[in-house]
């Protein structure tokens, strides 16, 4: 597949709802963890792009139950307007249920040049040439990774980029949203847990960034911390192609297959 010969989103605009295409889906039932916490922030997004609010700094996306591979939609409610800060909250519905709820801030930038010598240095790295990550599993129906373009430096870093857009507007916030929903796999697939017999879905996804991203990739390099419990957390440093862009976490709750 060539991003530059697809156009299709992974999500149409039909009136006031989100449609899903098949790359939305998850490895199981509903729609894939990325996806949903990818729209939730994309709409948020849109809004601050149109009304001036500023630079995405951070958000965090509750999943509170699957959500069906069917019409979806959003409601945006500004929470604080302010001086150099946005807080914005997003819903997504499925009929009347409310399946997902996320929170984001916005902060407009300022000129700080002394701080330019305390800044952490650019580090630029090209991950195209790096080999595809090799996905060992069963699923042989189209999920959302057949929507990215994954490679892997075989050092605990996944590189991922969208082959097709998320939204039918322009999102690298959310865009990296999604891409650091996917810490979990990546660690997993990298220990002898893997196949996992066990259930892993996260019930919250939150990113936390310094600067805007540079470039199409987004980097993972994530650990977890499985529990006999049967909790977990999973925390990854995020990177793009200039260097560590911020951090990502998702709370696991481990579950009989």
């Amino acid at each position: 597949m060539n991003m530059t010969t697809v156009t299709e989103p992974v999500f149409s605009r039909d009136g006031d709802r989100w449609v899903p295409h098949a790359e939305a889906a998850g490895p199981f039932r509903g729609l894939h963890g990325g996806a949903v916490s990818g729209l939730t922030v994309a709409v948020m997004e849109e809004m601050a792009r149109a009304e001036d609010f500023g630079m995405p700094m951070t958000a965090s996306v509750y999943i509170l139950r699957p959500s069906p591979h069917e019409p979806l939609t959003t409601k945006v409610t500004p929470l604080r307007i302010g001086g150099r800060i946005a807080i914005l909250e997003s819903e997504l519905f499925a009929g009347d249920k409310l399946v997902a709820k996320a929170t984001a801030a916005f902060v407009k930038p300022i000129n700080l040049p002394e701080l330019s010598t305390v800044a952490a240095p650019a580090t630029p790295f090209d991950p195209s040439a790096l080999p595809k990550w090799q996905r060992s599993n069963n699923i042989t129906r189209t999920t959302f990774f057949d929507a990215l373009d994954i490679r892997d430096d075989g050092q605990g870093t996944k590189w991922g980029r969208m082959l097709r857009p998320m939204m039918p507007f322009d999102t690298p916030f959310a865009s990296t949203f999604a891409l650091s929903d996917n810490g979990t796999p990546y660690w997993l697939s990298g220990t002898e847990l893997w196949p996992p017999r066990w259930g892993f879905p996260n019930i919250d996804v939150s990113l936390h960034v310094s600067r805007a991203r540079q470039g199409a990739w987004t980097g993972v390099t994530p650990a977890s911390d499985w529990r006999v419990e049967g909790s977990g957390l999973t925390d990854a440093v995020i990177r793009d192609e200039q260097g560590v862009l911020g951090r990502g976490c998702q709370t696991v709750v481990l579950t009989p297959m």
